[in-house]
C-alpha cells in the first residue's frame, strides 16, 4: 500500500516535499515557523490516497502548502511514533493542523478534506 500511495502521489507534481516521519516535520515546520499538515491515515485505505491526490492535485492547495506549511503523511499503528493522544481520530483519513505549539490551528478534517477550508486555515496563519 506504501508504494501505491507513492506511485500515485508521484503523479501529481508537487510544489513541496512530503514528510514521513512525524519528528522530522514537526522539527522542519518549527526552523520554517509553518503549520504542521499531518494527514492521518490506515494502511490498505484505497480510498484515503484518492483523497490525497485529489486535494493535492489543486495547485491553489499545493502553492498554499508549500507557502505556509509542512506536509507529513502519517500511518496509524506505524512503528516510528507520533502523539497519538494529539492526533486521535477513529475516522480515517484525517488532516490536522498544528501549530509550533503543537496545539490544533483550526479544526481537524475527517474523511472529506474541504479544499476551500484547508485554503482559510492555511491563509489565516
Amino acid at each position: 500500500m506504501k508504494f501505491f500511495l507513492l506511485l500515485l502521489l508521484s503523479s501529481v507534481v508537487f510544489a513541496f516535499s512530503i514528510e514521513s516521519s512525524y519528528a522530522a516535520a514537526h522539527k522542519k515546520a518549527l526552523q520554517e515557523e509553518k503549520l504542521l499538515l499531518v494527514f492521518l491515515t490506515k494502511k490498505g485505505l484505497s480510498t484515503a490516497s484518492k483523497k490525497l491526490q485529489m486535494l493535492l492535485e489543486s495547485k491553489k492547495v499545493a502553492d498554499a502548502i508549500e507557502k505556509e506549511a509542512v506536509f507529513v503523511i502519517i500511518y496509524k499503528d506505524q512503528r516510528e511514533s507520533y502523539p497519538i493522544e494529539l492526533l486521535y481520530t477513529q475516522e480515517y483519513p484525517t488532516l490536522f493542523f498544528v501549530n509550533n505549539k503543537e496545539l490544533f490551528a483550526c479544526e481537524a478534517q475527517r474523511f472529506d478534506i474541504d479544499k476551500e477550508a484547508l485554503l482559510e486555515c492555511l491563509e489565516a496563519e
